[in-house]
């Protein structure tokens, strides 16, 4: 539990919530197993969940090559949750994963539940938008 904690609060989307909206979140993610060369999501594809490697190696990329080489503890997808958009790049397991994986639609639910909390995800995003335009 803590080392998802301890990543829930890397990631931008998630740093401004408490340690009580992290574990919501928490409550709502499940662990799964992938086998080697497992394709987790492909590029044009809509989102429909974001990844925390838990343990293993996934590479993201697109038809130009490798984009990044993740590890233990790194996160991808995340925009997923938010966006209704297509993935920008491919992702395929390295080697056998476990993977912490947040569907957008348990997403979707507890920000429902928590507009306190989504208001505080919505203001992280938007700040992201405007860092990245």
């Amino acid at each position: 539990m803590n080392l998802i904690l301890n990543i829930l609060k890397t990631i931008p989307l998630f740093q401004a919530l408490t340690e009580e909206e992290h574990l919501s979140i928490i409550n709502h993610i499940t662990l799964q197993y992938y086998p080697a060369h497992y394709k987790l999501f492909e590029k044009g594809l809509l989102g429909n969940a974001m990844y925390i490697l838990k343990s293993g190696m996934v590479r993201i990329y697109n038809e130009q090559g490798d984009l990044a080489s993740l590890g233990e503890g790194d996160f991808f997808g995340e925009m997923a949750l938010i966006e209704d958009q297509p993935r920008m790049a491919s992702a395929e397991t390295l080697s056998d994963c476990e993977v912490f994986v947040l569907n957008k639609e348990d997403f979707a639910s507890l920000m429902q539940k928590s507009p306190e909390t989504a208001k505080k995800v919505q203001d992280a995003y938007l700040d992201r938008k405007q860092k990245d335009a």
